[in-house]
């Protein structure tokens, strides 16, 4: 009898259900969702005023400057991916450490490059300059393209959104920060790049903030 009626129970609970859809593997996600902030980035670059689309070209002029950059571009790329591995239930929390050795290359040839100006220029490296737009830049930019990332995550419903929403902030910002450099000139401060850490902080802080709204399964 108990038979019976556990039976007949699954029989009308799977009746109405609907058939789902199976996700693609975290990294085919990653891709297709970096590829789609890169086009973003793009039309940015080519519409916005004030932006140089050949300003990589000229960052600096020098070797480490370049690094830079490509380490800002990695450490996001890496963060992003990383995000959609740990949202999957069950994943290996070790895709924490995974942008980890790109952000420290990242920050540590920036701060040896505010050494260097401060060496060089003496009280001039102390400067706030431009910091502060730079700021407003990053956690604006990161807002804009944390949407559809933060929809994209959503997706996996995530049992522990927090590593997900902080890593997805780190991405993001990476990668805004990266886009700065197509705005103004690759000259970075000692106050520069404390506001740049400032910015990737915020944005990690807002993400982790908001992690249960914006990843809640739709």
């Amino acid at each position: 009898m108990i038979d019976r009626k556990t039976d007949a129970l699954i029989n009308d609970l799977s009746a109405d259900a609907a058939p789902v859809k199976r996700l693609a593997t975290p990294l085919m996600r990653a891709f297709a969702t970096l590829a789609g902030l890169a086009l973003f980035g793009l039309v940015a670059i080519l519409l916005l005023p004030h932006a140089d689309p050949l300003a990589m070209r000229g960052a600096g002029g020098e070797m480490q400057a370049g690094i830079e950059l490509v380490a800002a571009l990695l450490t996001g790329t890496l963060a992003v991916i990383a995000a959609f591995h740990v949202a999957i239930p069950g994943r290996s929390r070790g895709w924490l450490a995974v942008p980890l050795p790109a952000l420290a290359l990242w920050l540590g040839l920036s701060g040896l490059g505010c050494w260097r100006d401060i060496v060089r220029s003496g009280t001039s490296g102390w400067e706030l300059g431009h910091s502060m737009d730079c700021l407003v830049f990053i956690v604006t930019a990161s807002l804009v393209l944390g949407v559809p990332l933060a929809w994209r995550l959503s997706r996996a419903a995530p049992i522990d959104p927090l590593p997900v929403a902080a890593l997805g902030g780190l991405g993001i910002a990476a990668l805004s920060a990266f886009l700065l450099q197509f705005f103004h000139p690759f000259a970075v401060t000692f106050l520069d790049l404390a506001v740049h850490v400032v910015a990737v902080l915020i944005v990690m802080a807002l993400a982790s903030l908001l992690r249960r709204p914006m990843l809640r399964p739709a």
